[in-house]
Order: structure tokens, then C-alpha cells, then sequence
């Protein structure tokens, strides 16, 4: 009896092991096309893909045993980002920080490449950012940036790893707002893609306006808002970036409208491109339309501090940084005779 209790125990502990075995090469992602150098064994093809598979897993689930299982213990990055630690610690803490901005990561194998004692991997990132990145807090936006990996393997082990990932990309996602639909910017003055009334051109310049600015009025400003800030923008200026008229920040989060004349009391206007602040209408040369975009950021910070006399562009760099979701009203000026 005792013999039969035995190999049942020891039938059982085979079966869990293998259940567990056949788990984990179940979380293995597949690859969508490989490329395998004939020359080399079967037997050592199938370690070195196990061990890239391994490590994609890792990406894929942050699971450190993956990364275990196939850095060896003198991994080596060899363009090594900053601040990150050299050698198998480093892809572990690098998981944990990306996966608190992009909670829902994951990371699938588009292409493999099997050569000498390589592994070439095009790897495909998809995620939403809904975590702290620097001091923007992520509202959702898609992310969706591919690398590219190249493992040096020995006895089934990543020795070493090159890899280029689309920083572009990222940091555009990263940047990109993920507005409410019911947040929305609007004028009693003038409607969305109209011209603009003669008073609202600017005085200067060869114009002969009265320098009016439409009165604005939004609604569903998002509940985490902390405060707003506004801009507005000459989209086709002759300056090759465009020309920036106004911008205001620090408005109070419950303010719903700005009309023609003055600001909220804290709000500040900051430096337009003619190098001082305030607002100034539309002017556009002679014979010429121009397209002009009023946006409205709703930020996550009660107040900006940006340096004293801070440029435009620099004041627009910290509204952006704190942007959680924005709305536009579209104008048009000219031609004018």
C-alpha cells in the first residue's frame, strides 16, 4: 500500500511539474515570420529562439522569472541608456518604471532573425498611458512603438544585447493629449472656421483694426483639472514654425469664460512672439489667407512657474508638460485689400 501511495505522489508531482512547464511555454509569445541561417544546428536554434522568446516574455509580462530564465549572470547591455544599471539588474528595474507609466504593456515578436550566435528581433510595444511620466499624468493615450534587439547567445543564454527603440514615437505618444469629446471651445464673436469682423484685426502692421479679441467661452473642462491656459496661433506665417499671438496660463480651473478685455484675476499672459506679452489680432499680408487656432490646455498643476521674461516657446514647453487634455476653435483672417 505504502509502495502504490508513493508512486502516486510521485505521478502527481510529475503531472504539476509538467502542467507548470507547459504554463510557462504558454506565455511565450509567438513570432509572426522567422529567419533561421541554415548552417546552424537544429538543437542550437531552438535554445537560442527559447531564450529570445524568453526574454520577450519578460517584456511582454514583466515577470522577472523570464528575464532569469534567459540573461546569463554576465549579461552585458551594450548601449547601455542612462541611468540604467549594467548587467541583468538593470532590464529588471527598467521593466518595473515603464510598467508603472504604461500599466497595460505588452510586446510581441514581429520578426526573428537566427544567425551565428545572434538573434535579431523586431519587437512591436502597445500599451495606454495611464501612469506618471516625468510630471504628466497620462489620461489614456494609445501607446504604440516598435525596437529593434540584437541578443549575442551562448549556451542558451543572452550574453549580450544591442537594442534601438523608437524614442520618436514614444515621446510624441507620451506628449499627445487624450481630450474628453464634451470638452469644447467656442465664441459668441465668431463661429469655428469663419473670418474674422474687421475689429479683430490687429493695428499694426499695415492693418487698421481694434486689436479686438473674440470673447471665449468652454465647457466640459475635465474633472481633474487644475488650472487652464490658452493659446493662439498663426498657423501659416512665414516663419516656417508659424507665429504665436497670446498666450495665457495660471486661469482658475472653474473659470468658463474670458471675455474680450481682461483675465481672471491670477491668470498671467505670458511673451507672444513679438517678444512681450499680451494679445495681438491677426494681420496677415495683403492678398493672403491665414489659418488661426485658439487652444485651450486644461493642466494638472495649479500654477506654472516658468523663469521671468521666459519665451514664448519656453512657456509653451511647461504648459505642454502638464497638458491633460486640450480643445481648439479654428478662424480664419483675410484676404485682407
Amino acid at each position: 500500500m505504502k509502495k502504490i501511495v508513493n508512486f502516486i505522489n510521485i505521478a502527481l508531482l510529475f503531472a504539476l511539474a509538467n502542467a507548470v512547464y507547459a504554463y510557462q511555454y504558454d506565455q511565450l509569445p509567438e513570432v509572426k515570420q522567422v529567419n533561421i541561417d541554415q548552417s546552424i544546428t537544429t538543437k542550437q536554434v531552438d535554445k537560442m529562439i527559447l531564450a529570445a522568446k524568453r526574454y520577450a516574455a519578460f517584456w511582454n509580462t514583466g515577470e522577472e522569472k523570464f528575464a532569469k530564465q534567459a540573461l546569463a549572470d554576465s549579461f552585458i547591455d551594450l548601449n547601455l541608456p542612462k541611468g540604467r544599471k549594467q548587467g541583468k539588474q538593470g532590464p529588471l528595474d527598467a521593466s518595473k518604471w515603464f510598467r508603472s507609466v504604461v500599466p497595460d504593456l505588452t510586446a510581441s515578436i514581429e520578426e526573428m532573425f537566427v544567425v551565428e550566435d545572434k538573434v535579431i528581433l523586431r519587437l512591436r510595444f502597445k500599451g495606454h498611458f495611464t501612469g506618471k511620466f516625468h510630471n504628466k499624468i497620462g489620461q489614456g493615450q494609445a501607446i504604440n512603438f516598435s525596437a529593434v534587439d540584437m541578443y549575442t547567445i551562448k549556451n542558451g543564454k543572452i550574453k549580450s544585447n544591442w537594442h534601438l527603440e523608437d524614442m520618436q514615437t514614444l515621446m510624441q505618444q507620451f506628449a499627445q493629449s487624450s481630450s474628453p469629446e464634451n470638452f469644447k471651445l467656442y465664441s459668441k464673436n465668431i463661429q469655428a472656421g469663419a473670418t474674422i469682423t474687421a475689429n479683430q484685426y490687429w493695428n499694426n502692421f499695415g492693418c487698421s483694426g481694434k486689436n479686438q479679441r473674440p470673447d471665449l467661452s468652454w465647457s466640459g473642462t475635465p474633472k481633474d483639472t487644475k488650472s487652464l491656459a490658452i493659446t493662439f496661433y498663426d498657423k501659416d506665417a512665414p516663419t516656417g514654425s508659424g507665429f504665436w499671438h497670446w498666450t495665457a496660463y495660471n486661469i482658475p480651473k472653474n473659470t468658463k469664460n474670458l471675455n474680450p478685455n481682461t483675465l481672471p484675476q491670477g491668470a498671467v499672459d505670458a511673451n507672444t512672439d513679438m517678444g512681450k506679452p499680451g494679445y495681438f489680432g491677426p494681420c496677415p499680408p495683403v492678398g493672403r489667407v491665414h489659418n488661426y487656432v485658439f487652444t485651450l490646455h486644461a493642466l494638472n498643476t495649479e500654477k506654472l512657474n516658468p523663469p521671468t521674461d521666459a519665451t514664448s516657446a519656453l512657456v509653451r514647453f511647461f504648459i505642454n508638460q502638464h497638458t491633460i487634455a486640450k480643445t481648439t476653435l479654428s478662424i480664419v483672417a483675410g484676404p485682407r485689400k
